[in-house]
């Protein structure tokens, strides 16, 4: 971004040699970002000219009130105006580019099933999927956003330091709500018709509809069901939300039912029960860092639980003893 304002101004200034357009040219080429980087610019600079009339009055006045006001006795330059015209050509830009055109494309990332992974942002952000996850990544010159596709991410916010204007707003989007990081770890899981948040440090206020803001510290889970519903707290969760990204799941008296749907997000095989085990209670910790996780899980509360596990029709299926 530096590098880009520096040749913008250079080139505006009327100042740049020969050797200047050339190592301009070669910078342009040397990355497909650096170029598509520029043409975005040049495309925004063109876009001066559609401001409403009054609004480009305003910045008219704005640059020959400036122009007026000389720090010595020396008279400006005549390129001065032209440099102040593309400073605020940027500036306005800057203004608008969530609404004209994004600064970059969004960064995809995506995780399969039994697959969790991490990964580090542009700003200092630690990003992390769950099993079976998807996120867009889009950052602006104003604000710093992550669309939740579907499945659970959890994020570290970064310091943003680099950020041309100051520390970015971070948001996280879902289809049910929108969640604002107020420097915080957090998680974010999206369901078929539900969004569960939960804040292990800092402060995340979450937006649904037209909703009242409601916030959330660390500590607390919450639950949103519906496009404007609003947030309800979960006062005491039958797994902790976070023991995923320690590659676990912690049960704390959860339904036999509920840890199955939960085992297979992380086995792509279907897990099945007959009668009525599936309201068995169930406490414990299950690894998920080794292959075929949901299976041995099952296996293992065989051998406490009035239950047996079989394979049949190329499921899992689970009876009363």
């Amino acid at each position: 971004m530096d590098e880009l304002i520096a040749w913008s101004v250079k080139l505006n200034s009327g100042t740049a040699s020969d050797v200047d357009q050339e190592c301009f040219q070669e910078w342009r080429a040397f990355d497909p970002m650096h170029e598509h980087a520029w043409q975005t610019l040049h495309a925004m600079e063109q876009n001066f000219t559609a401001i409403p009339a009054h609004a480009r009055q305003l910045v008219a006045n704005t640059i020959t009130r400036a122009d007026a006001q000389t720090i010595t006795a020396r008279p400006r330059k005549p390129k001065l105006k032209a440099l102040a015209m593309t400073t605020v050509t940027l500036l306005a830009a800057a203004l608008l580019i969530n609404q004209v055109s994004p600064w970059q494309q969004p960064i995809h990332y995506a995780t399969h099933i039994g697959q969790r992974a991490t990964f580090q942002l542009a700003d200092g952000t630690q990003l992390m999927l769950n099993t079976n996850s998807s996120v867009d990544v889009r950052y602006t010159l104003l604000k710093r956003e992550i669309v939740l596709n579907h499945g659970e991410v959890y994020l570290i916010t970064g310091h943003d330091t680099d950020a041309l204007f100051g520390r970015r707003h971070f948001w996280v989007n879902t289809a049910q709500a929108k969640f604002e990081a107020i420097g915080t770890r957090f998680s974010v899981y999206q369901q078929a018709n539900t969004t569960q948040l939960h804040v292990a440090e800092g402060i995340v206020a979450m937006h649904v509809a037209q909703q009242p803001e409601v916030r959330a510290y660390a500590n607390d889970t919450y639950r949103m069901q519906g496009a404007s519903a609003l947030p309800i707290k979960a006062e005491t969760p039958h797994s902790d939300p976070m023991a995923w990204v320690d590659g676990v799941i912690i049960a704390k008296q959860m339904r036999l039912e509920h840890l199955m749907t939960e085992l297979s997000r992380y086995q792509a095989l279907p897990l099945s029960y007959e009668d009525n085990t599936g309201n068995l209670v169930v406490s414990g910790v299950f690894q998920l860092n080794r292959d075929d996780p949901a299976e041995h899980a099952l296996q293992t509360l065989g051998h406490t639980l009035p239950i047996r596990i079989t394979r049949q029709h190329g499921q899992l299926l689970i009876r009363k003893k």
